[in-house]
């Protein structure tokens, strides 16, 4: 019985450890992304709902590719306060699918679009 208590605590530690680091890295790419683009609304330690919610439309993802490799995703679908209607999830689709395409050409390390649908 005391085995199972100790297992379960070590568990616990490494659970809250990676936590912790996945925390840590989220911290990290929001700060190199707001020195890129600048502040685009996050909070200084973001959720990770909060942080993949602000990448969904892909603006900040297609701003910061486009500052690696200038004029590597060449349209950015953006929401300009004046529009009248608010930019559709195909549009932004599309930012998700140039950046990826972006990337690709690059060579640089990619994910899945999907991947910012599977927090929320």
């Amino acid at each position: 019985m005391a085995e199972a208590r100790r297992v379960s605590f070590r568990d616990g530690r490494f659970a809250s450890r990676k936590t912790e680091e996945a925390a840590w890295r989220r911290h990290q790419a929001a700060a190199w992304l707001e020195s890129m683009v600048g502040p685009f609304g996050l909070s200084h330690c973001p959720s990770e709902q909060e942080f993949v919610s602000s990448l969904r439309n892909g603006i900040v993802l297609c701003k910061a590719i486009n500052k690696i490799q200038p004029g590597v995703v060449p349209k950015v679908v953006a929401n300009a306060p004046c529009d009248s209607q608010p930019s559709t999830a195909f549009q932004y689709f599309e930012n998700i699918r140039n950046f990826l395409v972006a990337v690709q050409e690059l060579k640089l390390p990619s994910f899945e679009a999907s991947d910012l649908e599977k927090v929320c």
